[in-house]
This record gives structure tokens, C-alpha cells and sequence, in this order.
């Protein structure tokens, strides 16, 4: 589970962006409080993983209010859009490293 461009592109040619934008403070928090429960529950020794913090946003998300407007509003039906939404905003919040080539060993 990760975005890729071609994901991005798609949530913002939707309006997720400005979704998130008008409220980051509560997105922040959601995703804050869902990698601290997925710590609680990944077993010791183990890390916690993107894919078990997004799930947990997932469960958050399905029923924000603000979330289902949006969708309403745009007439999206398919459940796709709340993992989606989901791993928008753990990258948001925690963003990925970039990629850095490295250098060649000559």
C-alpha cells in the first residue's frame, strides 16, 4: 500500500487535496492516533508497517462527515476512494523519503 503519481493525480483531480487542506490539523491527529494504536497492536519486535496504520485511518475515514459530503458531492461511489483517501493522508503526515541514487562504486 502506497500512493503512486498516477494515484495522486487521481485524488486531486477529484478534490481530496482540498479535502485535506481545509482540515489538516484533524487529519494530523487521525493519523497520529491510528500509528499509535497500531503500535499497541503489532506484535513486539515487529515494526509497524504502513499498510496497518492506513487500515485503521481507513475506519476513521469511511465515517467523517466531511468525507461522505465529499463523495456526495461528487457523485464518487466506489469504495476505492476511502483507502485511497486513506494513504493520502498518512503521506501527508508522515511523508515518504525520497529516493536518492546512489552513487556508483567505480
Amino acid at each position: 500500500m502506497s500512493l503512486d503519481t498516477e494515484k495522486i493525480h487521481k485524488l486531486n483531480s477529484k478534490g481530496f487535496d482540498k479535502l485535506y487542506s481545509d482540515n489538516p490539523e484533524i487529519f494530523a491527529e487521525m493519523a497520529q492516533t491510528a500509528l499509535d494504536y497500531a503500535t499497541t497492536c503489532v506484535p513486539p519486535g515487529e515494526k509497524v508497517r504502513v499498510g496497518d496504520v492506513v487500515s485503521i485511518i481507513t475506519n476513521a475515514v469511511k465515517i467523517l462527515p466531511s468525507f461522505e459530503a465529499h463523495l456526495q458531492k461528487r457523485k464518487l461511489t466506489q469504495k476505492y476512494w476511502q483507502t485511497l483517501f486513506s494513504e493520502y493522508i498518512l503521506e501527508q503526515v508522515f511523508p515518504q523519503p525520497e529516493f536518492v541514487k546512489k552513487a556508483s562504486k567505480s
